[in-house]
């Protein structure tokens, strides 16, 4: 609802994606183990409800049911298609930046902007190293902000990635990221059931990085550790719909010695394949230099 807030002034129509099942190609037994707790009753009471439309469905991948509301898009003649998931969020300034921004700038078939993704409250972000070359920071690049309607071949490809992201245009518009601002229940069937459920351990992740977690935890990645070095304050300032969050079940449980030995063996391996993948990175750059 606090999201619906946030998007509603600047757009003409939010297309609210709902299934009770989850998706299934990220983990196979999601469906039998997990069911969604949402109600779509909580929509009569937005004052945006006007300008509300649910596209109900049972998907098998979040690709799938980001290209089914594409297709509900491009049918009401939208011309562009703005992503944003429940968990972001936009100053009022930003999100007239990015309009502006594409506004400005029409013909690209996808739009990225800056984001900064938060960890267990809105208190705190990570710190990441996003790739080979960068320094650590909190400002990474939103993968996708918006896909062009208009241009009848763009389709989401991975995740929320589209077919096109090579020729994606970079707006300026900070988004907000509440991906791991979350209840210790909701955080455990995300790391079961979302677009990358698949690409890592989630039962160990979620006992080494997110119940035991304190601000000194380093490495609390789940697809690759090392580049999210540690949670960090956050400096900035929060939207309207942010300021009034209700507390989170977060509990703490320490590790156990044993876990705390195979804790260090993830992050040490994790920090040398990083390590040896930044070296051959840049060992290659400098060849192609020479």
């Amino acid at each position: 609802m606090e999201m619906i807030d946030n998007c509603a002034p600047f757009v003409d129509k939010i297309y609210v994606g709902f299934s009770e099942l989850p998706w299934s190609d990220y983990n196979k037994n999601a469906r039998t183990e997990f069911k969604g707790s949402a109600s779509l009753e909580v929509l009569k009471d937005s004052k945006w409800h006007d300008k509300i439309e649910v596209i109900s469905g049972v998907w098998k991948s979040e690709v799938d049911e980001r290209n089914d509301i594409l297709s509900k898009a491009r049918q009401d003649g939208m011309d562009y298609l703005i992503i944003q998931d429940a968990d972001e969020f936009y100053h009022p300034e930003d999100y007239r930046r990015n309009i502006e921004g594409i506004t400005a700038n029409p013909n690209h078939p996808v739009y990225r902007c800056p984001w900064t993704v938060f960890w267990k409250n809105t208190e705190n972000v990570i710190l990441i190293r996003p790739d080979m070359y960068s320094k650590p920071t909190t400002v990474t690049t939103c993968p996708n902000f918006a896909v062009n309607c208009n241009m009848p071949d763009v389709q989401f490809a991975v995740t929320r990635l589209a077919n096109r992201m090579n020729e994606a245009f970079m707006l300026t518009g900070l988004c907000l990221h509440l991906a791991w601002v979350l209840d210790d229940e909701k955080v455990w069937m995300k790391v079961q059931t979302w677009g990358h459920s698949h690409q890592f351990n989630g039962k160990k992740w979620f006992k080494h990085k997110w119940l035991a977690w304190k601000p000194s935890t380093r490495y609390i990645g789940n697809i690759t550790r090392a580049n999210y070095l540690k949670a960090v304050p956050f400096k900035g300032e929060l939207p309207e719909q942010l300021k009034t969050m209700p507390p989170l079940k977060q509990e703490y449980v320490p590790l156990t010695m044993a876990e705390k030995m195979d804790c260090m063996i993830m992050d040490a391996t994790s920090v040398v394949l990083q390590s040896l993948k930044i070296l051959k990175a840049r060992t290659k750059r400098l060849l192609g230099q020479s």
